[in-house]
């Protein structure tokens, strides 16, 4: 099985109010890797995100935004939509990469997978123990 969300963490500041990941999302047809600037408090939102959506039986899709806090130079987000009774997941992906304000270094994506409900689950549990700091790296989300 081939995991779609991986993350592995590959800095922290010497307060360990933030650290740096490498981020990969996969689809069948596109991935892509970013490093990414985080806080326990941005993976504690998707935790939340991902039971608001179960405990809703994913009955509204619902966006997870990743936004770089010191540039407006990288954007991420996630909308997560049930899109069938059997509790398939669809996961599309946003990311829009700027570097240096430079027009010819500038990567944008949208593409999209799918899961399960119960990788969603898996996901969160991963990311709980990612911010306890008890492992520096997720690999969820099985391709479906």
């Amino acid at each position: 099985m081939k995991t779609q969300f991986e993350m592995e963490r590959i800095w922290i500041d010497e307060t360990e109010l933030f650290y740096q990941v490498k981020l990969q999302l996969r689809s069948p047809v596109c991935s892509s890797n970013q490093n990414v600037y985080m806080q326990d408090e941005i993976l504690q939102e998707l935790i939340d995100l991902v039971a608001q959506f179960n405990n809703a039986w994913g009955k509204e899709p619902l966006i997870w935004r990743l936004f770089d806090s010191d540039a407006d130079d990288q954007k991420i987000s996630l909308t997560f939509t049930l899109i069938d009774r059997t509790g398939t997941i669809q996961v599309d992906v946003w990311i829009d990469d700027k570097w240096d304000h430079d027009p010819f270094d500038h990567f944008h994506a949208a593409f999209k997978f799918r899961t399960t409900m119960g990788q969603l689950d898996d996901l969160s549990a991963q990311l709980k123990h990612f911010i306890r700091r008890e492992t520096d790296h997720v690999s969820s989300l099985y391709e479906r």
